[in-house]
């Protein structure tokens, strides 16, 4: 084929005009286009719980390479459940970053060993540190074990080794932690939800009876009034934040946030009270104060359900913001005055009348009456028209 120099710049520019026309879709055959692949397509999926508090949120794990030849499994993708009954397929942050956790470089992913005395870790298997581990035990064990105490009581009861569990742990693997120490005889059996709970346990016990929470997540929801002090439950605790953003939807609930700083629970709040820091009692004493005054009490729950009807020791006293008790040299209590009255059975005096002086409800009135709005006002900060 013989072609001179004007034809061969002719044939290479129609070329390139054809394939650039092609390569947009202007051509008489099938466009150039495809549609992107689902990434989970392949995905082999795994149910299992956050680990990052006791909330245990439900997570779907996605995972490739799970029997493919020379292929390692990977997770690659994780995501909130939506099946799971308290989450609901939220994940907060850091359940939202697990991901990231699993593949970051500072994992530790083999049990390590540190000697006596040394300031490096070293690398052991698996079966080495279970078997370490199992020995430590039985030696420790065998070595004080006591099977009865001083006073010849069979107690069989292991008391130099504890075990300290997980609260993000399931109801079961909760029982089998608790089998698994009590058969060994161990009595310190612990987990961080002391730690986190020891505030509350103060106030629960007294109230509820117990020193855990009295129903689950979910049941926020159902909720008419729902009341956020002392905490930013929409960021720091999302998960369970979101059960009371269900409450106003559907149950047009009424959300109060009481804070010295506007939060982000505040910010989808129907009322905000600013308080002063440190200042809660005062405010929570003002709105007993208000509620006993104004009679928005429930009675009958308050008789047979706290300690209102009890009677209180004849010793017990309030006096310029000090109870009975007060050592001034030591800087503490001695709670005997506050303990009830008892009868001739051991047992603590009640008076369902609610008119004997010494009663706990006649105490707590007399103790509440100085917290008056004016008086709160004054110690919170709080606007009179919100408080």
């Amino acid at each position: 084929m013989q072609i001179n120099r004007r034809g061969f710049f002719k044939v290479c520019a129609g070329g390139m005009a054809g394939t650039t026309l092609a390569a947009l879709g202007f051509a008489p055959t099938e466009a150039m286009a495809s549609v992107r692949q689902y990434k989970l397509l392949r995905a082999k999926e795994t149910r299992n719980n956050c680990t990052y508090c006791s909330v245990g949120c439900g997570v779907l794990m996605y995972s490739l390479g799970d029997g493919e030849k020379n292929a390692k499994p990977a997770v690659y993708h994780i995501e909130g459940d939506p099946d799971h009954p308290v989450s609901r397929g939220s994940l907060c942050p850091k359940g939202a970053g697990l991901v990231d956790y699993i593949h970051s470089e500072g994992r530790l992913k083999h049990p390590e060993y540190r000697a006596p005395g040394s300031d490096k870790w070293q690398r052991i298997s698996w079966d080495d540190a279970i078997d370490r581990i199992a020995r430590l035990m039985k030696a420790d064990r065998y070595a004080n074990f006591e099977r009865v105490n001083a006073k010849g009581t069979v107690v069989n009861r292991w008391l130099t080794t504890g075990m300290l569990c997980s609260s993000a742990a399931s109801n079961e693997t909760a029982i089998l932690d608790q089998k698994f120490a009590r058969s060994l005889g161990m009595i310190a059996i612990d987990c961080q939800a002391h730690l986190c709970h020891g505030p509350t346990v103060a106030a629960l016990a007294p109230t509820f009876g117990r020193g855990a929470m009295t129903n689950n997540w979910v049941n926020i929801k159902n909720a008419n009034l729902i009341i956020v002090m002392g905490g930013n439950a929409a960021e720091a605790h999302p998960v369970g934040f979101k059960w009371a953003v269900e409450a106003k939807t559907h149950n047009d609930a009424k959300l109060i946030v009481v804070d010295p700083r506007f939060n982000r629970s505040a910010d989808v709040a129907d009322l905000y009270a600013t308080i002063r820091a440190g200042s809660d009692a005062a405010f929570l004493l003002g709105i007993i104060n208000h509620l006993i005054t104004h009679d928005k009490i429930h009675h009958e729950y308050v008789k047979s359900y706290t300690s209102a009807s009890l009677i209180v020791r004849e010793d017990f006293w309030f006096d310029e913001g000090l109870f009975s008790g007060y050592n001034a040299d030591a800087r503490q209590y001695d709670k005997t005055s506050w303990n009830y009255e008892l009868d001739a059975n051991g047992f603590a005096k009640r008076d369902m009348t609610l008119t004997h002086p010494r009663c706990v409800w006649n105490l707590l009135k007399a103790h509440v009456a100085r917290y008056t709005p004016e008086m709160v006002v004054s110690l919170c900060g709080t606007p009179a028209h919100h408080y």
